[in-house]
This record gives C-alpha cells, structure tokens and sequence, in this order.
C-alpha cells in the first residue's frame, strides 16, 4: 500500500515537473518567434506607446520605443546614420522624411496599404508613407474671450492688446507642433533675400509673438491654464484637441486663418542598415501598423485623422468637425526643410525671452 502511495505521488510530481517545464519551453519558443523591433518616434504620448506595445505583442512583435520630440527623433536619426540602432521611425512630418531620404537613412520599401491613401499625399517616391494628417490651429475658450476679441490670424496676435500675456507661446522648438506655430508666421514672409528666406518683417513679427504672448513655466500645466482662463488662446493639433477637451473639461473654438493652417502628415519608414540586414520583422511592423484594421483602432482611440480611407470612416465626429473647420495651407516642404534648422536656432538664441 505504502509502495503504491509513493509511485503515485512520483507520477504526480513527475506530471508537475514536466508540465512546468513544458511550459517553460512553450515561453522560450513563443520568446523567441516574438518579432522584435526598435522604434523611434515622437508620437507616442497620452497612452500612445502603450497602447501599440500591446496591439504589437498580439500581433507577435516586442517593440522597444525610443520617445523624443520631432526634433529630437530626427537629429538623433542623422546621428546614427552610419549604425542606425531603429527599425523603423514614425511620426515626423514630411520635412523630416525628406531629410532623411535626402541622407539616404532610409530603406526604399512600399507597403500594401498604400493603395488607401491618396495619390496626392503619398509623396514619398517609396522611401516613407503617411499614416495620419495634422492640422496645427489655433483655438480659444469662449468662456473668457469672444469672438470679437479674437484675431483672425497668428500675425495679429501680438497687437491685439486685449490678448497680452493671454495667448500661449511655444517655450522650445524641439516638438514639431511647437515648430508650426512659428512656421505659420513665418512662412508668410518668405523672401529669397532675407536671412534663412525670411524677410525682417517676418522675423520681428515672431519675436513680437513670442514676447507678447505667454510662456509656460516649468511646473505649470499649459492646458489647465487654458482651461481656467489663464491663457485665453492656445494652439494644438487634430489629435490633441479632442484628449484635451475630454481631460480637462472644456471646448475650444477653433480659429482658420485666412492663409489657412499648417497641415502636415506623420509619416512612417524603414531605416537602412545595409544589404545584409534582415528586414522582415520591420516591413511586417509596418504593414501591420499602417494596414486598415490597426488604423481603424487607432484613429477613435486617439483622435486621428488617418489618410487610410478606410479607417477614415472609424474616426471621431470631433475630428471631422475639425478637418471642416479647417483649410489647409499651401505649404513647400522642401523650402521648410531647407530652412528648417537654421529658424529653430535663431529662434531659439536670439528671439525667445530669457
């Protein structure tokens, strides 16, 4: 009897032993067919990361994420050009893109989703493809301002003295967000004899904006400002404003300047790391992050505008309401990015206040 009681207990044990460690194994195979790849990108906040971190690992990808600001993202690109540590970037506008195309970072690859984005957005001649649109505006609390009192476009703010101190101002030109809201002054003063193509007209309007206007301190929280009252105009794109409104309880007005309003499209691409590289799991990232069902996720989940068609339909009444409200400025991006670094330099040395 003792003897059958032992043999059990060595069976079940055995069982036990085997089971973990079969599963064990199960883990380390499923560990090792995880795709894994890096990604860069400055767009990936306000759960953004999070979120396709856990999409990706359904999906069968373990993505380690490298976060910055557009600037950042692209200056740390260039940095690494000769041992690119990403696998893929996204987020950055066209400009950038075309930088990096330019330094010939990137690898040439066309995904099949492309076929859903129209003709005229996909300029990437197939080394980057768009993902989703931003509108840059600017926007307004009626609860503490008017219309009456509320100009018609970023150049008339720094005159309007009823808006001194009351409108925000970019404190640093490294997101790219904070960047077209200098742009959309400065691009109306384009002048092939000016310094950096900008006439002196353009550059003292700037620096008047950015005098006049409010500058967040650290430790300040810029959108309850705005929600308070403390700051009565902001600006901010078509996937912020509706996260916005819903975390701090207001609904802004949105303003379209006759010029219309920087539109620019977060963009995706490979990096190129030679003909050697197995490039698989970052093609198959990009397929499946740019592809209809992931965009049609994405689009609701955070306020976008996607430039897929399809997951177009899946979008907030918020964003569309904000893709009316809006026109689009005539913008050439190869001008921008020729120009691009040596505005956010002089803008930052010599027209931000201390």
């Amino acid at each position: 009897m003792k003897l059958k009681k032992a043999l059990g207990f060595i069976t079940v044990a055995g069982t036990v032993l085997s089971s973990l460690g079969l599963s064990s194994l199960t883990s380390n195979v499923q560990a090792q067919d995880m795709k894994e790849v890096v990604v860069y990108s400055n767009s990936l906040s306000d759960s953004r990361e999070e979120w396709i971190a856990e999409r990706a690992e359904e999906a069968g990808f373990s993505l380690e994420f490298v976060a910055a600001g557009g600037g950042e993202i692209l200056n740390r690109l260039l940095a690494e050009k000769n041992a690119p540590q990403a696998d893929v970037t996204f987020g950055m506008d066209e400009a950038s893109f075309a930088q990096l195309t330019e330094e010939q970072i990137l690898l040439e690859y066309v995904p099949t989703w492309v076929e859903t984005i129209p003709e005229e957005a996909n300029i990437g001649n197939g080394f980057y493809h768009p993902l989703v649109e931003q509108r840059i505006f600017m926007i307004y609390n009626p609860e503490f301002v008017s219309e009456d009192q509320v100009p018609s476009n970023w150049q008339d703010l720094a005159a309007n003295p009823d808006l001194q101190g009351k409108y925000m101002v970019p404190n640093e030109l490294g997101g790219g967000t904070n960047q077209k809201a200098v742009m959309s002054i400065l691009l109306q003063y384009q002048d092939e004899n000016g310094e950096y193509s900008i006439s002196d007209e353009g550059w003292t309007q700037v620096e008047e904006y950015l005098n006049n206007g409010y500058m967040t301190p650290e430790g300040e929280d810029a959108w309850q400002n705005f929600a308070d009252g403390k700051t009565v105009m902001t600006y901010t794109s078509t996937s912020t404003l509706p996260l916005m409104e819903e975390q701090y309880g207001f609904e802004g007005v949105i303003v379209n300047p006759e010029q219309g309003v920087i539109t620019m499209r977060e963009q995706i691409g490979i990096l190129d790391k030679g003909e050697d590289h197995d490039y698989t799991a970052a093609q198959e990232f990009v397929e499946w992050f740019g592809g209809d069902e992931i965009q049609a996720e994405w689009a609701p989940e955070f306020g976008s505008h996607p430039l897929n068609e399809v997951a177009y339909e899946a979008t907030t009444d918020r964003v569309k309401e904000i893709v009316d409200a809006t026109e689009p400025m005539d913008v050439d991006w190869d001008f921008v990015r020729e120009n691009i670094s040596s505005w956010v330099e002089k803008i930052e040395l010599e027209l931000m206040p201390l």
